[in-house]
C-alpha cells in the first residue's frame, strides 16, 4: 500500500483500503485474461488450421486457414465454415497449385505458384512473380490487389486489378496505383500465436478431475465430472507407443474433454496411430480439445478426434483431422474438418480467467456479491481522507 496513505488514513481503515486496491487489482487481471481467452477460443473457431511455420498441403481443409510461413499447394475453405476470416492468410509466399474455395485471400509475400479463387472477395498479394498465375473468380464480389510487380499473370473474372509495382506480365484491365495490404498477414499469425500459446499455458495448469486406463492396446478415458473432465498423459511417448485404440466413457452429463499430453522425450517423433472406437473422432471432435505442451513432432497416421494444440510442434499427417490444428508447421496428406469447439467451452473460458488470476495473485477473486463489500471499502478509504484533512 502506497505510504502516502498510510500516512492520511485512519489506521483502523488501513486494512480495508489495502483489500480494496488488491480486490480492484484482481478483478482488473481476471477481466485481462477473460478477453485473452475469449479471443484463443474465437480463434479456434475462426480458423480450421494456424500455423506459426510452413504448410505443404497435399490435400484440403474445411475452413480458414492461418499460415505464418510459406505455402506449397493444397484446398482451403471447401466448406462454408466461417466468414469471419479470410478463406486463406499466408505471412509468407505461395508456390505449388492452391485453391480458395472462400472468400478472401491474403498473401504477404509472393504468388509463386497457380492461385485459383472460386469463393470470391478481395485477393491481396505482395507480388505476382514470373510463370505463377492468379485466377480471382470474383465474380461481382471481389477484387485483386498487388503491393508491388506483376511478373505472372492475374486475371480478375467480374473485378477490377490493381498494381503497385511494375506490370511486366499480364493482367486483365489493371490499373496502376498505390496497393496496401488491409493488415499484415505474418503479424496476425504471430499474435494468433502468442494468444494461443498463453491459452495452452492455462490449459496445462487445470487440476486433473477424470481418470483413464489401459487396458492391452486399448485406452478408456473415463470422463467424470460434469463440467469439464480434465486428463494429463504423463508420457506421451510411452502411451502411443502402446495405445492402438482410444474409447470415451462419458458420465455425469460430461461433455467438455481436456487432455494435456506431456512427452518424456520432446524431441522424439510422437506417433499417433490409435483408432478412435465407436466413431468417436466424429462424434466427439467439438467436445475434445488436445494440449500437446512439449512435443516437437508429430506424425498423424490414423484418423484423430479433437482440436489439437501443439504449438511447437511439426506436424504430419496421413489421415484426417476432426477439428482445429495449431501447430509450428504441417506436412499435409489427410484432410482437417472442421469442429468448432462445442458451445460448453464458453464457461471453460471463465473458469480459465479465473484460476489464472488465482494462481497468479495467491488470492482469491471475489464473487459479483463481493462488489458492494469493495464499494465500501472505497468510501471508507473516502471517509478516512476527508477525516485527515478536517484534523
Amino acid at each position: 500500500m502506497p505510504d502516502f496513505l498510510i500516512n492520511v488514513v485512519p489506521f483502523k481503515n488501513v486494512a480495508v483500503v489495502r483489500y480494496t486496491l488488491t480486490m480492484l487489482l484482481l478483478i482488473s487481471a481476471m477481466q485481462t485474461a477473460h478477453a485473452d481467452f475469449v479471443e484463443a477460443v474465437s480463434l479456434l473457431d475462426k480458423y480450421n488450421l494456424i500455423t506459426t511455420g510452413n504448410v505443404t498441403s497435399y490435400s484440403e481443409v474445411d475452413g480458414n486457414a492461418l499460415i505464418g510461413g510459406n505455402l506449397t499447394g493444397g484446398n482451403y475453405h471447401i466448406h462454408n465454415t466461417s466468414t469471419a476470416a479470410p478463406a486463406l492468410t499466408v505471412g509468407g509466399n505461395v508456390g505449388g497449385n492452391v485453391n480458395v474455395n472462400g472468400p478472401g485471400l491474403d498473401v504477404g509475400g509472393s504468388i509463386q505458384g497457380n492461385v485459383n479463387m472460386n469463393g470470391g472477395g478481395n485477393a491481396y498479394a505482395g507480388s505476382v512473380s514470373g510463370g505463377a498465375t492468379l485466377q480471382n473468380n470474383a465474380n461481382g464480389n471481389g477484387s485483386s490487389y498487388v503491393v508491388g510487380n506483376i511478373a505472372g499473370a492475374v486475371n480478375t473474372n467480374g473485378g477490377g486489378t490493381y498494381y503497385g509495382g511494375a506490370l511486366t506480365g499480364t493482367a486483365n484491365g489493371a490499373i496502376h496505383t498505390d496497393v496496401t495490404m488491409t493488415f499484415n498477414p505474418q503479424s496476425v499469425a504471430e499474435a494468433a500465436a502468442n494468444t494461443l500459446s498463453g491459452f495452452s499455458d492455462a490449459l496445462s495448469g487445470q487440476t486433473v478431475n477424470s481418470t483413464y486406463s489401459v487396458t492391452g492396446n486399448t485406452a478408456t478415458f473415463n470422463a467424470e465430472s460434469s463440467g469439464l473432465s480434465v486428463f494429463t498423459i504423463t508420457d506421451a511417448n510411452s502411451f502411443f507407443s502402446q495405445v492402438s485404440q482410444i474409447q470415451f466413457n462419458l458420465q455425469n452429463g460430461a461433455q467438455e474433454i481436456l487432455i494435456n499430453v506431456i512427452n518424456s522425450s520432446a524431441n522424439s517423433t510422437l506417433n499417433i496411430d490409435a483408432n478412435f472406437l465407436g466413431s468417436a473422432a466424429t462424434a466427439l471432435g467439438a467436445n475434445l480439445l488436445w494440449n500437446f505442451e512439449n512435443a516437437d513432432n508429430i506424425s498423424i497416421g490414423s484418423q484423430f478426434g479433437g482440436t489439437v494444440l501443439a504449438l511447437a510442434a511439426n506436424v504430419s499427417t496421413s489421415q484426417n483431422i476432426e477439428g482445429t490444428l495449431v501447430a509450428a508447421s504441417l506436412t499435409q496428406g489427410g484432410e482437417i474438418h472442421s469442429q468448432p469447439l462445442s458451445a460448453g467451452y464458453a464457461n471453460l473460458v471463465t473458469t480459465l480467467a479465473s484460476s489464472s488470476t488465482t494462481s497468479a495473485s495467491g488470492a482469491a477473486i471475489p464473487e459479483p456479491g463481493m462488489l458492494a463489500l469493495i464499494a465500501l471499502g472505497w468510501l471508507a478509504m473516502g471517509l478516512g481522507l476527508r477525516h485527515a484533512r478536517r484534523s
